[in-house]
């Protein structure tokens, strides 16, 4: 299971990168107008709302635009502070989607759905949810959902929060510079 997540992990990243290459070199004038003018509109502050939206809650909207609009705007001259905030702000997502799976855990639909966890079970989530968080955190499954379930199993806030904090902010960091790097694959 593990070695199939990790495939679908790279794969992801694959895709991520050919796309966003692929785009740049065709399209990269008219990304840069339209990143231009989105920041122009909502500000900074409206990105980091975005991506708190689409890191607390599971949507079918990838965090990683945001991340494309900083690298494709004006804001990539100064794009260190920018993506460190944005990479705080996804922390605080996951946090927020943590606590909303210790609410959705309380619900008898939602206990229903995941079961009752014996002693065993608990042990097994005390062990390896750590890594469960991480890898929500810094792959490109969703992190919103990751922590939504870590918040319904009862892993610790304090788990899901060093996990994030290591390795969400450096994931953040890491994709920004690839994405900001694919309008140099082809000159």
């Amino acid at each position: 299971m593990i070695r199939e997540n990790l495939l679908k992990a790279l794969a992801g990243i694959l895709i991520l990168v050919v796309a966003m290459a692929a785009l740049a070199f065709w399209f990269e004038e008219e990304m840069s107008i339209g990143t231009n003018w989105l920041v122009g509109r909502i500000g900074f502050a409206g990105l980091c709302l975005i991506l708190l939206l689409t890191d607390t809650l599971v949507t079918p909207f990838s965090p990683d635009v945001v991340l494309v609009v900083v690298a494709k705007s004006d804001l990539a001259k100064h794009w260190l502070p920018y993506v460190l905030i944005l990479g705080m702000v996804s922390v605080s997502a996951g946090l927020l989607g943590w606590g909303i799976g210790r609410w959705l855990g309380h619900i008898r639909l939602v206990q229903y759905l995941f079961g009752q966890l014996n002693d065993e079970q608990r042990a097994f989530i005390r062990k390896y949810g750590f890594w469960a968080i991480v890898l929500g955190a810094a792959t490109p499954l969703p992190y919103s959902a990751t922590c939504w379930t870590a918040g319904i199993l009862g892993v610790r806030w304090t788990t899901v929060l060093a996990a994030s904090i290591l390795f969400r902010i450096p994931r953040v960091i890491i994709y920004y510079l690839l994405i900001a790097s694919t309008g140099h694959l082809f000159g």
